[in-house]
């Protein structure tokens, strides 16, 4: 009687101890699934951190799990407007090369299409720069951080060749025009190439 009381006293202990370690590993789970990844963007930071402006204003996800979830969406999103600012700026491009030629047959068509590439291209953006910060940061260079270190130099063209094509029009010395001319075409090609190289490195697996 004696050894089935003790054997049985061991089985109890036991079971606790399964359930004590069960509870354990499960709150610690809970607990870093909601641990913010390091090395994150500033922007992301500010905006995603502990202390960032979203969750100030509480209009963060409840959970991590909801985060992600919502980056997924956000940058889905994101590819696709991009993709098609990126084509539509292609063509915008070859219309403005044609004025640069000396045919305005296309002046028109030219100047509507900067109001849908740069608002495409802005909407575009916004959704990548607000997105929750993802998984994991890496301080190694990686083709997702030439993306993001490219983004600034075709967001600050892009933010730029409305005001240098309207100063175009502003330059009544044929040589000034001609300058300005230049310097808009040279930040346009510039801001289209690295929007291109930037869509490409999205698509590489690191």
């Amino acid at each position: 009687m004696a050894v089935l009381q003790y054997l049985t006293f061991i089985r109890i202990e036991k079971w606790m101890l399964f359930l004590v370690i069960n509870i354990f590993v499960s709150t610690s789970y809970s607990a870093s699934s909601k641990v913010l990844p390091e090395n994150m963007p500033f922007h992301t930071k500010t905006l995603w951190g502990e202390s960032g402006i979203l969750r100030k204003l509480k209009l963060a996800p409840e959970t991590r799990q909801k985060e992600l979830q919502l980056r997924v969406k956000m940058l889905q999103l994101h590819q696709k407007i991009a993709l098609g600012s990126l084509i539509a700026f292609s063509y915008q491009s070859y219309l403005g090369k044609q004025l640069v030629d000396g045919n305005y047959d296309n002046y028109d068509l030219h100047s509507k299409m900067s109001k849908v590439v740069w608002s495409a291209y802005m909407t575009s953006a916004g959704l990548s720069y607000f997105a929750p910060p993802g998984m994991k940061y890496t301080k190694k260079l990686s083709s997702m951080k030439v993306h993001r270190l490219l983004s600034w130099v075709h967001f600050a063209g892009m933010a730029s060749i409305p005001w240098l094509g309207y100063n175009i029009s502003n330059k009544s010395n044929i040589h000034e025009r001609d300058k300005a001319v230049k310097l808009h075409q040279n930040v346009a090609y510039t801001t289209l190439f690295t929007m291109s190289f930037s869509a490409l490195l999205s698509f590489l697996p690191y």
